[in-house]
């Protein structure tokens, strides 16, 4: 970027009547003017500055004003625009969706998208039928802007391109674009998130704008304004399909099929514009063809931002291997689909670290240029767009086979919530029961073919082995060697089955059944006597939620630490009994009730009489407790982790926790509850009186939970928590004396590279970070802790954190990974890391006092799609505290 460029720019941004000085340079292409241009636009389309009261770049433009412009121009352009709503935040604001094209095209909307659905699906069109359709198809254009609402710029230019796409009736290349392709806008995926920012900015800014790195503006509080207001990061909820922005977003695509998507965010301020093509890895699963596409579509833009003197990278940091982005997942319904990552000014101006000045009209600039420029690409590539997704269809729905989930008679619910999170996402799921593909179905299961629109999809949620290429693998050893940061964006590893902790059968013929309806939960029911004494939900997942809706509907529920036989049929522990005894006039209407809530299978049974096992009365069948849950919140807690532990504990088990700020868990009373969670974070805010008041509430009979860096917290020694201490140099190293660690090596001769590697590694080098892989865990089924939890359960494993195991003394490690040969279920993890986390705690639950800690060595909460941890966490808070 020039620096008279950047002058004027920064002029711009901090004078309030400037239109002058917002002039493009000499010599700029009409085609790409500057997002501030005042001139050379139709009259009749209203400016920025006519709607919000300021130049674009001037200010950060609230959401509700964002959308205030685009109805604006809808109502100056109602032939060539259209705008609606795709769903609501917790908060209560609209998301906001527009549609711009030719005035053709815009009345004939209602045609296009029923094409696109009948090309989306060969099942039901015919190649002569697509070929037709093809010819007069527009292709499908997907603009979606700051899904993190703190990335400001992607949303003020969502409005300068629809307005430039407006009021441009004399460019031609803004006429070809609006006669072969429908542009989609969707200019906040975050409104919540973007009015959080807003306000922590203005809460700082003073009368100038100020770029020193220090400032206040840029410090954001905590959470920040880059999460919802669930504090879960969007752009990794797609498959999760958790909160109500993505699940919004995900169905309006589908309903569009578009051809390409760009998810437009924002990066670090010393960072330039990233678009494809991609960094390695890259999703083995994505078709060749889309990946070529993306190289068409960003050497275009590269030459764009040439003209412009733009700087720019590809193929670097941003990989295309996880499925759960805002640019991935489309990818697998056959949309070319990319991220578009512009430096932040985090604010109107930032100083670099070289010492030059990005502004926030930079910003809009670049995510302007790229948006024009991906649209003329689209609109000269319409022919080969349509045939390419189409072929990506034909080849979707001509796969054969697919897999089975069988409602397993250890956690039968598991199965019903990954059957309907994948009916929720648009895969055609069926129910199937008796016996298919060899296995027998008592309890019944679903089927999800492969061959259809979503296949690919559900193949790359299912499927385990997906690995990194082998000569990407090699290049992360030799950077590992040389004490490099191994080039791995995110998690390796996302298999659902091993999310939710649940079989999943490959099967070749698949039976045939009702199909699953999207967004509807299984009814559970009632089986046996009206006049039973008691009733049973068979552990597991149900059982759990069964649990929580009967505590918080007042009754009295006892649940058996082992299993037991009652009239010959057995029950495995961790299964819920309520008794009429005990329980209001009307527990019959209230089971039932919540039965079909909850989709439990509830047995009445004609008597209590137990023939091995626990009685209904015994003490290893305790009544359990509608515990009153303490969560901690605010600096000191990962964001995410805070918010995905809420989401798991209110949004999926409708159980209430207050939130406690961190710096309040010091000196409060903390009497009133029974169980404290500590989410991942790093808590060094506590202090000592902080862990001492900590202390004491557990040895006076609480539950203290504690997840990833809480646990490592309270790991301490000096905590005087958890006696399980971690492993690693780091934590060894603590106790070396400082007058030996300053001792060089002895001299001598190195024979070899690898003697040459050894000793620039050094002997007490850390293990490397693990990026996320599945790990496989063994159960101690004897534990409370573990009632109703199945023997074997998977682990998402990052970073590097490894626990001694606790002695028998201390407590009982209650989950454990497997052995080395065992440990790994998808994934890469490194060989030193298998070595050492071999047979090391996953879980531990330890008394202190009168009460426990229970310690998760990683988040078992982790954005909100981890489910086979749930029955650890829910017995730690209901069940121990009446231990």
């Amino acid at each position: 970027m020039s620096r008279r460029f950047t002058a004027a720019l920064l002029a711009a941004a901090c004078c309030a009547a400037l239109p002058a000085a917002a002039q493009p340079v000499a010599e700029r292409p009409a085609f790409i003017p500057s997002p501030l241009q005042s001139s050379g636009y139709d009259a009749s389309i209203p400016t920025p500055e006519q709607i919000l009261g300021h130049q674009l770049g001037q200010r950060i433009t609230p959401t509700a004003a964002v959308h205030r412009y685009f109805e604006a121009l809808q109502a100056a352009a109602p032939d060539r625009m259209r705008i609606g709503q795709y769903g609501q935040t917790h908060e209560g604001r609209p998301l906001l969706w527009s549609v711009i094209g030719s005035p053709e095209n815009i009345a004939r909307i209602d045609q296009i998208q029923a094409a696109a659905q009948a090309l989306a699906d060969p099942r039901r069109t015919d190649a002569a039928r697509a070929q037709a359709l093809m010819a007069d198809q527009p292709a499908i254009v997907w603009l979606a802007h700051s899904v993190h609402g703190n990335e400001i710029s992607p949303a003020e230019s969502a409005m300068a391109i629809a307005r430039h796409l407006l009021a441009s009736p004399d460019d031609p290349r803004v006429q070809a674009i609006l006669d072969n392709t429908l542009v989609f806008i969707l200019p906040t995926q975050n409104p919540d998130g973007r009015e959080r920012f807003i306000a922590s900015y203005a809460a700082a800014a003073g009368i100038r704008i100020d770029p020193d790195p220090l400032s206040a503006e840029r410090a954001e509080r905590w959470p920040t304004g880059r999460f919802n207001s669930a504090l879960f990061d969007l752009n990794r909820d797609w498959f999760a399909q958790t909160q109500p922005e993505t699940r919004g977003h995900s169905a309006l695509l589908r309903s569009w099929s578009p051809h390409v998507v760009v998810d437009a965010h924002e990066m670090g301020t010393d960072d330039t514009f990233f678009f494809p093509p991609e960094a390695e890895p890259h999703n083995p699963l994505l078709p060749p063809r889309q990946m070529e596409t993306r190289a068409v579509i960003g050497r275009n833009t590269g030459q764009w931002f040439d003209r412009l003197g733009l700087d720019y990278f590809t193929r670097e940091v941003y990989d295309a291997f996880y499925p759960g982005y805002g640019d991935a997942w489309p990818s697998y319904l056959g949309a070319v689909s990319m991220t578009y990552e512009q430096g932040s000014a985090r604010g109107l101006a930032a100083r670099r670290s070289s010492g030059d000045i990005l502004t926030y009209p930079e910003t809009i600039q670049g995510h302007f240029t790229a948006a024009l420029s991906t649209l003329e690409a689209a609109a000269r590539e319409r022919a080969r767009l349509l045939s390419d997704h189409w072929a990506h269809s034909r080849e979707a729905v001509a796969r054969t086979g697919g897999w089975l989930l069988p409602r397993d008679a250890a956690d039968p619910g598991a199965a019903d919530r990954l059957a309907e999170l994948m009916a929720l996402q648009g895969v055609e799921v069926s129910r199937a029961s008796g016996a298919a593909c060899g296995q027998s179905m008592p309890q019944g299961g679903y089927a999800i073919a492969e061959g259809q629109p979503m296949g690919p999809l559900a193949r790359v949620l299912f499927d385990r082995s997906i690995a990194l290429r082998p000569g990407f693998l090699e290049e992360q050893e030799r950077r590992r060697a040389l004490g490099l940061d191994a080039q791995i964006y995110d998690v390796t590893a996302w298999s659902l089955p091993l999310a939710f902790n649940t079989p999943v059968i490959d099967c070749r013929a698949l039976p045939t059944g009702e199909r699953l309806e999207p967004g509807r939960r299984r009814i559970g029911a009632v089986t046996g006597p009206t006049d039973s004494p008691a009733w049973i939900v068979s552990a597991g997942t149900q059982a759990f939620r069964f649990m929580t809706a009967a505590l918080d509907a007042g009754l009295r529920v006892r649940s058996p630490e082992a299993g037991f036989t009652l009239d010959g049929r057995p029950y495995p522990a961790g299964s819920m009994i309520v008794t009429r005894g005990g329980n209001p006039d009307d527990v019959d209407a209230t089971i039932a009730r919540l039965a079909a809530e909850t989709g439990a299978d509830v047995t009445a049974v004609g008597d209590t009489w137990v023939t091995e096992g626990p009685s209904f009365g015994s003490d290893r069948s305790p009544v359990l407790k509608a515990a009153r849950v303490a969560l901690a919140w605010d600096d000191g807690t990962s964001p995410t982790a805070a918010g995905s532990v809420r989401h798991v504990l209110e949004r999926e088990y409708g159980w209430p926790v207050t939130v406690v700020a961190v710096r309040n868990l010091a000196r409060a009373d903390l009497s009133g509850f029974d169980a404290v969670i500590l989410p991942d974070g790093g808590y060094g805010g506590l202090g000592e009186v902080g862990l001492a008041n900590l202390r004491g509430f557990t040895e006076r009979g609480g539950v203290l939970v504690a997840m990833a860096g809480a646990a490592e917290a309270i790991a301490d020694p000096k905590a005087r928590l958890l006696a399980a201490r971690l492993e690693g140099a780091a934590a060894e190293n603590a106790e070396d004396d400082d007058e030996a660690a300053d001792t060089p090596p002895p001299g001598d001769l190195l024979a070899d590279e690898d003697a040459y590697l050894t000793r620039v590694r050094g002997t007490d080098r850390e293990l490397d970070q693990v990026a996320g892989a599945f790990l496989g865990a063994r159960v101690d089924r004897d534990h409370w802790l573990a009632a109703g939890v199945p023997e074997h359960i998977s682990i998402l494993y990052g970073g590097a954190a490894v626990f001694h195991p606790l002695t028998l003394e201390d407590g009982v490690n209650v989950v454990r990974f497997e052995g080395p040969n065992d440990l790994l279920e998808a994934g890469q993890l490194w060989s030193e890391n298998r070595a050492q986390l071999a047979y090391k705690p996953a879980v531990m639950a330890q008394p202190l006092g009168d009460g426990w800690i229970v310690a998760f060595a990683q988040d078992p909460t982790l954005r909100g799609f981890l489910r086979g941890q749930d029955g650890l966490l829910l017995n730690a808070l209901f069940r121990g505290p009446v231990r």
